[in-house]
């Protein structure tokens, strides 16, 4: 029987898409998405689609930005070869414990058994709490800015709720006494935060004063088992499971008051303690952790074994590479990729690096502080705006040289602001980029910043362009390109209110087909100075504000 390759591929592929999205529809995030906090994870589902559409298998795909390495993951399952780059450690860190397929489980399970069995007597010490002349473990303590203790969770002895005990002068004192007594004897990492206000990075802040000494001590322990207990593969998922539980047990989880004084919340962005912080027992925490550790490990192996159960199984020839290179100066073969996407740094949204210290330390890996690029509000780093699109400029221009002539590049942001947007923006017209298609990547979830900004663009702009000969750029005056969107802008409203995600799309459209270089102007201000903002979250023309409003 004679086959037709291209339909048995296109097959193939629909039963691939149909069985990652069938998981997408059941559970909106994948378990191999939930192993680690890192930030800036985009909706695999989106990702599969690009994936689909702008290559087939065996062609070689980039992120050079790829944080926790959603799409890098998701091109390895779909048998492409990846190149996985960026220049933060522990995002390739995390890429390598995603991405490795020869783990052993079982091994991970007994050497956590053996670390448990040691660990346990060692936190249960710090967190052994008594009520009724009962030892119980206190899971949760409510704390002040001033380290004092308020009130406690413990779980009911046989049972899954939950009781809470407020702390009395005496236990204050029995609370405090203990653990002045006590000696860290284990290695912990006291490397200085860059001072940062917009993150609350005071100067002289150490990684060490963002925990108590209570999830100091219990982490350092914790870390020492792991090393003694574990090694290799098995050993990284551990550390994994590790750093995600970092933040879950310092001083940076504060209470959801709206809730009740012992709400948990979590951990954005930033190092700022507030009024009062939840101390979290850090082995109940870490379970949890390494939980969710192994069914991503699973969801991802798992992906595999789907693919080989089915039809169209899949025959698997493909590769990675994790690479931690400086974006602007890739170590990659001109012309020899076939598609890339990217999700590049938000300018000072969030300062990776700056914040990642949380984890890195810990590791004792070193970031090259240097070379990233970033906005960040902390002086002795000189990384301004000026900055930011000369370095953003370079990176695309290796976007441009590593990326075969007339192939894709797609990329997603969602800044408003007029330094971010007009720096990809402009960063792609001058390196000769052509627009192809843009639209929203669905999010079930904002970040803080979006939801805090009504104005701005909800969600993230994804945009797919195209390499072509670098042709003429539209160099105008400021004032010209202000008179263009004011226009355009009003050519939009008329006869309808519009939301912001509407005409930042409109408006991309309008620069990159007439190739225009934006310097000054301020996308969010050329819309608040010259039009209404509705109740209903929705622009619209000034002169037809004012008629609605008299009739």
């Amino acid at each position: 029987m004679i086959f037709d390759t291209d339909v048995l591929c296109a097959k193939r592929k629909r039963f691939k898409n149909s069985n990652h999205t069938r998981g997408e529809n059941v559970k909106q995030k994948r378990d191999r998405y939930e192993m680690h906090k890192y930030w800036g994870k985009k909706p695999s589902t989106d990702l599969n689609l690009l994936i689909s559409k702008y290559t087939k298998e065996g062609d070689t795909v980039l992120d050079p930005f790829s944080g926790y390495g959603v799409f890098c993951c998701e091109a390895f399952l779909n048998n492409r070869n990846v190149i996985s780059n960026d220049l933060n450690p522990i995002a390739n860190f995390i890429n390598a414990q995603l991405l490795e397929k020869n783990i052993d489980l079982d091994l991970l399970k007994r050497q956590w058994l053996s670390i448990k069995t040691e660990f346990e007597q060692f936190n249960n010490r710090w967190f052994e709490w008594e009520i009724d002349k009962n030892k119980v473990q206190l899971s949760t303590i409510l704390r002040d800015k001033n380290n004092i203790p308020i009130k406690a969770k413990y779980r009911i002895n046989g049972k899954r709720t939950y009781a809470e005990i407020t702390f009395k002068d005496e236990n204050i004192r029995d609370f405090l006494d203990f653990e002045k007594e006590q000696e860290i004897i284990d290695w912990f990492p006291d490397n200085l935060l860059i001072n940062n206000s917009r993150i609350s990075a005071k100067k002289g802040m150490k990684v060490s004063d963002i925990f108590t000494k209570r999830t100091l001590s219990c982490h350092a322990r914790l870390l020492s088992l792991i090393e003694k207990y574990s090694s290799g593969k098995e050993e990284g998922l551990l550390k994994l499971a590790f750093t995600a539980n970092l933040a879950n047990c310092s001083k940076l989880v504060p209470p959801i008051k709206s809730r009740g004084e012992m709400a948990p919340g979590a951990w954005m962005t930033g190092f700022y303690i507030g009024d009062t912080y939840l101390e979290n027992n850090v082995l109940l925490y870490f379970e949890n952790r390494l939980k969710k550790v192994i069914d991503g490990k699973k969801d991802y192996l798992n992906a595999f074994q789907d693919c080989d159960d089915s039809l169209f199984s899949v025959e698997y020839n493909n590769d990675y590479k994790i690479t931690q290179q400086d974006a602007k100066h890739l170590k990659i073969e001109s012309e020899s990729i076939d598609y890339i996407f990217t999700d590049p740094p938000y300018g000072e949204a969030v300062p990776y690096f700056e914040q990642s210290v949380i984890w890195n330390s810990w590791l004792q890996l070193t970031p090259d502080y240097k070379n990233e690029i970033v906005i960040s509000n902390s002086k002795e780093r000189k990384k301004n705006n000026t900055v930011y699109q000369q370095e953003l400029d370079s990176a695309f221009s290796e976007i441009r040289r590593v990326l075969k002539f007339n192939k894709l590049f797609s990329l997603t942001y969602h800044s408003l602001s007029g330094m971010e947007w007009k720096a990809l923006t402009n960063a792609c017209i001058k390196n000769g980029f052509e627009l192809v298609d843009f639209k929203w990547l669905v999010q079930k979830t904002f970040t803080p910043r979006q939801l805090n900004r009504v104005k701005t663009i909800k969600g993230d702009v994804l945009v797919t362009l195209r390499k072509t000969n670098i042709v003429n750029i539209n160099e105008i005056s400021d004032q010209e390109v202000l008179e263009i969107l004011k226009k355009h802008i009003t050519c939009c409203l008329d006869g309808k209110d519009l939301e912001t995600n509407e005409i930042f799309l409109k408006v991309m459209e309008l620069i990159f087909t007439n190739r225009i270089l934006i310097k000054n102007i301020d996308l969010l201000e050329v819309l608040s100075d010259n039009f209404i903002f509705t109740d209903n979250h929705k622009w619209r023309l000034k002169n037809e504000y004012v008629f609605h409003r008299v009739e």
